[in-house]
């Protein structure tokens, strides 16, 4: 194969991750480009040894997400976003409730882009009557509405049949005077909204501890979820 073949091979990979910036699956990168699963895997394993795609596990299955960006200047964002926050909080103190109620009705007027191997998660736990498993999902698809970091350090912390405590480590949204809290709110409540459109599962999510530091790895949140 020449140069240019592999070229094209790894730009239509890539392009085809840039599509779908929460993950795909080797067997999904192939159904979409049209390549074989032997050559997705060869290739998936070049561009993860230059750094080029980030790896994760869901159940048995490796997901991959390019560190490549197509879409607005992440810092933009971000910085745009911080505002509003900044901005809705000043406006309206003291409204926790409310910010999380604003985020369970995002996700009835908008489609979270989780991918199907997500859903094949939900698939396998819906009816099943393990409700730590249930719970254990968070971990999985926060990524999926945290647009800013997909690569966040997440932990249990706390696990019994109907509560789960999680903590974050060093989200762009932590800072000293807590200004920015009222965005963990808004997640709270769309992690509710997604549990119930997914799982027809009523789950309390609450921020239960929050913790700045200037030393990077030592500022966190702790969330919960508890099911009603």
């Amino acid at each position: 194969m020449s140069e240019e073949e592999k070229n094209n091979y790894t730009e239509k990979i890539i392009n085809t991750l840039l599509d779908h910036p929460f993950g795909l699956s080797i067997t999904e990168i192939a159904e979409k480009t049209g390549f074989h699963r032997n050559t997705v895997s060869k290739y998936m394993q070049k561009l993860e040894g230059k750094s080029s795609v980030n790896k994760k596990q869901i159940g048995t299955a490796s997901i991959y997400t390019t560190r490549k960006r197509k879409y607005l200047r992440r810092n933009l964002v971000v910085s745009f976003i911080q505002a509003l926050v900044l901005g809705l909080k000043a406006k309206f103190p003291k409204e926790e409730n409310k910010f999380k109620e604003t985020g369970k009705l995002i996700t009835e007027h908008f489609q979270f882009p989780i991918e199907d191997i997500y859903f094949e998660e939900f698939k396998k736990v819906k009816n099943g009557s393990d409700t730590r498993e249930k719970l254990k999902l968070f971990q999985l698809f926060y990524n999926s509405f945290d647009f800013f970091q997909d690569d966040i350090e997440i932990k249990i912390i706390e696990l019994s049949k109907n509560k789960i405590i999680y903590r974050l480590f060093d989200s762009e949204f932590f800072d000293q005077s807590k200004q920015y809290e009222y965005f963990f709110y808004i997640l709270c409540g769309i992690t509710e909204g997604i549990y119930q459109q997914n799982l027809n599962l009523a789950v309390e999510v609450n921020v239960e501890k929050y913790v700045f530091s200037k030393k990077k790895g030592e500022s966190y949140i702790d969330i919960s979820l508890k099911i009603q």
